[in-house]
């Protein structure tokens, strides 16, 4: 049988990992040419006027290098991760207001990780309790 626990961590930990590239993979393209993501579906635009953010290095190699880590403790899933310092500033309206930080990261964990986890959890039980049904019924004939 699925054991609840270990399978449910497992899916929370395949949503985090896969939307915690995904903030890594906007913030690149933000960094690099300009080209931001928006909504659910992640759909990239390139804003008029941008110009890349490619100054001394640091936070292309710091996103090309996407340095996290998922853990869980206690029932809860802690996600760190290692980012240049200024890549928190470059939000603010005095230093260009890039939206490469707090639009990207808390759009990505609100509109897709959250959704996920919630409403497709079930689904994937179904999905897997299904199989195994299938499984067993195969190999009684």
């Amino acid at each position: 049988m699925i054991s609840d626990d270990i399978s449910k961590a497992e899916f929370v930990v395949k949503v985090l990992d896969r939307d915690a590239l995904n903030i890594y993979k906007a913030q690149k393209l933000i960094a690099e040419h300009s080209i931001y993501i928006k909504g659910k579906d992640l759909k990239s635009y390139k804003k008029r006027n941008a110009s890349p953010l490619k100054r001394t290095g640091r936070l292309i190699k710091s996103l090309n290098d996407a340095d996290y880590s998922i853990k869980m403790q206690g029932g809860q899933f802690i996600v760190s991760s290692e980012i240049a310092l200024h890549t928190r500033f470059l939000d603010m309206k005095k230093f260009g207001n890039h939206r490469i930080y707090n639009a990207q990261v808390w759009g990505i964990l609100y509109r897709t990780t959250l959704p996920t986890i919630k409403y497709q959890y079930g689904k994937r039980v179904h999905d897997v309790i299904g199989e195994r049904l299938k499984q067993a019924l195969e190999e009684q004939k």
